[in-house]
């Protein structure tokens, strides 16, 4: 998949979180992930926020 996606010249991150609706959320809609997915959480964010600001030029080019 990484492959196909780097061919549509999209941007990922290699980090990933699988959160689930039973156990991460309250009332299956406001984020509450335990303290095993945060750490992964932070680094993923921080992955996207780095990606972001890589693009920015590319977005306001636009």
């Amino acid at each position: 998949m990484r492959l196909i996606g780097g061919e549509l010249k999209l941007a990922d991150v290699r980090t990933n979180v699988a959160l689930s609706l039973f156990t991460d959320f309250h009332d299956f809609s406001k984020l509450a992930a335990g303290e095993r997915q945060v750490a992964t959480l932070t680094t993923m964010l921080d992955e996207v926020v780095a990606w972001s600001r890589a693009l920015a030029p590319l977005r306001q080019a636009a």
